[in-house]
C-alpha cells in the first residue's frame, strides 16, 4: 500500500504541476495493454467506428469416431502449457433405459500442435464392459454435462492445479445410487487427467435449476476470487400464474474466494429486443466467459444466441471490464454460420457453441468450439448430434478496432502517466495501397499530447500490418522527454484499424497489498 500511496502523490503532483485535469481524472496504466474493444480508453474519436471482426474457420480438429460417441460431441474446453494442448469435451450416447434416454460424459483428447489430437486410453471409465476408452471418472454416476476446466494459478496445492465445474445429475435423475437432484459440481486434478470430486455434499459447487449449458469457472486475479458462469432459466407466467415455456434462457454469475461453494447465481444477461427473435424468442445458451490473459481488466463472452423458432444457435460476441456488465453491441456472429448448413422445412441445420479460453500461436488466438449439424431443438435431441469440434483463428487482440475507412479519422485517448518511452501499436496500416505512386495509401501517425492539448511530438505515418508496430518519432518528439508526465495519445488513422496499444518498456504499477 505504501507503494501505491507514493504514486498517486507522484501523480498529483505531476497533474498540480500541468494545471490540467484532476488527479482521479489521469490514469496510471504503466505498461499494460490498451485494448479498444469499447469507450474504456476512449476520450474522442472523429470519422472512427467500432468494427467487430469476426474468427476466421481453421477447420475440424475432432469428430466423433468411437461407440461412446455415437449421439455425437458436446461442448469443448482447451488449455495449453509448455506445447501440450488438452481438451476436454463431452460425449453423448442414447440410452433408451434412462428417463431423459441421453448420457452426457466426459471425454479427454491430447495434441502437441492443436491441429491433430490423440484420444489416449485412460482405463478409467468402464463402458460397455471396457475401460479401453478416453473417457474421464467424474461425478457420481459418470455423467458429467457442459464441463469446463481451467488450470488456476491461485491452486493451494500441485493436487489442485486443474479444476473443472461441470453439470452432475441432468436427466439421468432417478437414477440407481445418484442423488435426486440437477447440481453443478466440481473436482480437482494434479494434470487434468484424473480427477478427484470436492469435498463438499455431493460434491456440490451451487445449486441450480438447471445445469443444461457449459458451466464455466476460472480465478479472478483482480477480483481475487473464483467466479463462476452459469444458465439462469426465467419463465414468463399466464394469468393463472402458470409459467410459458420455453423458458428465456439467460446468463448467471456468482464468485467465491473458495473453489468449494458458491451462492446461487445472480443473472447478469438476458435476450432483449435487439436479439432475432426479441426477448422472448432468444435464448443465451451459453457464455464461453473467458478473463483475457494479454491485458488487463478485459472479460470476453461467446454467448450462442438460440433462435427458438428456426433452432438455429449461433456464436456472438460480448466484452466486460468487470466481467459483471457485458457490452452486446454486436449483434451479428462472430463465428460466420456454416454457408453449407441445411434447411431442414422452418429450421436451419446448424448450432453452434464457444468453449472458454484461447491459446496464443504466435501472433493469433486459437478457439474451439463445438458445432452441430443439425437445428438445436430438433427431434434428433439426444438421439444424434452429427458434427465436430472446430478451431478458429483471431489475431491477437483483434476482437474489436477502431476503423477509419473512407475519410481520415482521429482517436485521442484518455489521459495516463507515461511511464516509458517505448509505445508499440497493434494495427493494420495496409488496407489501402500506395496508388498512384506518391500517395500514401493507408496510414497511423501517433500525436503525444499534454493534458492541454499542445503537440509534445508526432510520429512519422506509420504504415504496415503487425501486432507490435513502433512508430518512429519525428525530430524533437521523443517520449523519453515526458516521462513521468500525464500525456495523451492521438492517432490519426487514414484507411486502417487500431486495436490496442502498450509503453512496453514501462516500470510496473504497484499493486495494492
Amino acid at each position: 500500500m505504501r507503494g501505491t500511496s507514493l504514486m498517486i502523490v507522484s501523480i498529483m503532483a505531476v497533474v498540480a504541476a500541468a494545471g490540467g485535469a484532476q488527479a482521479d481524472d489521469v490514469r496510471e496504466i504503466g505498461g499494460s495493454k490498451q485494448l479498444f474493444i469499447d469507450e474504456g480508453m476512449v476520450e474522442s474519436m472523429e470519422e472512427v467506428r467500432f468494427t467487430l471482426n469476426p474468427a476466421q474457420r481453421a477447420g475440424e480438429v475432432l469428430r466423433a469416431t468411437e461407440p461412446w460417441e455415437a449421439a455425437g460431441l458436446g461442448y469443448v474446453t482447451v488449455t495449453e502449457e509448455g506445447g501440450r494442448f488438452q481438451m476436454w469435451y463431452s460425449v453423448w450416447y442414447w440410452d433408451p433405459d434412462i428417463k431423459g434416454h441421453w448420457m452426457d460424459r466426459l471425454a479427454y483428447a491430447e495434441s502437441a500442435d492443436g491441429i491433430n489430437w490423440e484420444k489416449p486410453r485412460l482405463g478409467q471409465y468402464e463402458f460397455d464392459g471396457s475401460t479401453d476408452n478416453n473417457l474421464v471418472a467424474v461425478g457420481k454416476c459418470g455423467y458429467a454435462h457442459g464441463g469446463s476446466v481451467f488450470i488456476d494459478p491461485n491452486a493451494a496445492s500441485p493436487d489442485e492445479k486443474y479444476k473443472m465445474a461441470f453439470g452432475d445429475f441432468y436427466r439421468v435423475y432417478p437414477y440407481p445410487g445418484c442423488p435426486q437432484h440437477t447440481s453443478i459440481s466440481g473436482a480437482v486434478s494434479a494434470d487434468g487427467v484424473h480427477w478427484q470430486s470436492i469435498d463438499t455434499p455431493h460434491g456440490l459447487l451451487f445449486p441450480s435449476g438447471g445445469t443444461d449449458t457449459q458451466n464455466v469457472c476460472f480465478w479472478d486475479p483482480h477480483l481475487e476470487r473464483y467466479v463462476a458462469y452459469c444458465r439462469v432459466n426465467v419463465y414468463r407466467k399466464d394469468d393463472q400464474g402458470e409459467p410459458f415455456r420455453p423458458a428465456s434462457r439467460r446468463i448467471g454469475r456468482s464468485e467465491s474466494k473458495l473453489f468449494r461453494e458458491f451462492p446461487r447465481a445472480v443473472e447478469i444477461a438476458a435476450p432483449d429486443e435487439l436479439d432475432p427473435g426479441g426477448a422472448w424468442g432468444s435464448g443465451l445458451y451459453n457464455s464461453a466467459a473467458t478473463i483475457y490473459p494479454f491485458a488487463p481488466g478485459v472479460y470476453l463472452f461467446f454467448p450462442s444466441v438460440h433462435h427458438y423458432g428456426s433452432g438455429l444457435c449461433e456464436i456472438t460476441f460480448a466484452s466486460s471490464r468487470d466481467g459483471v456488465q457485458l457490452d452486446r453491441r454486436f449483434r451479428q456472429s462472430y463465428v460466420p454460420v456454416d454457408p453449407g448448413a441445411r434447411h431442414l422445412g422452418e429450421q436451419i441445420g446448424y448450432s453452434a457453441y464457444m468453449g472458454p479460453g484461447m491459446v496464443r500461436v504466435g501472433d493469433e488466438l486459437w478457439m474451439y468450439g463445438v458445432e452441430h449439424e443439425t437445428p438445436h431443438n430438433g427431434r434428433w435431441y439426444g438421439r444424434s448430434v452429427p458434427g465436430a469440434v472446430h478451431r478458429y483463428r483471431q489475431r491477437l487482440d483483434g476482437f474489436v478496432s477502431l476503423d477509419a475507412s473512407g475519410k481520415a479519422g482521429t482517436v485521442t485517448t484518455k489521459p495516463f502517466v507515461l511511464r516509458g518511452a517505448t509505445l508499440e501499436i497493434n494495427a493494420n496500416a495496409s488496407l489501402a495501397p500506395a496508388e498512384p505512386p506518391g500517395e500514401t495509401g493507408s496510414s497511423i501517425i501517433v500525436e503525444l499530447l499534454d493534458l492541454d492539448g499542445n503537440v509534445l511530438g508526432a510520429s512519422q505515418p506509420l504504415h504496415g500490418d503487425g501486432v507490435a508496430l513502433r512508430p518512429v518519432w519525428g525530430e524533437g518528439g521523443n517520449p523519453a522527454a515526458h516521462i513521468g508526465e500525464p500525456v495523451r495519445l492521438r492517432m490519426r488513422l487514414d484507411m486502417a484499424k487500431l486495436y490496442a496499444f502498450q509503453i512496453v518498456d514501462a516500470e510496473p504499477v504497484p499493486v495494492p497489498d
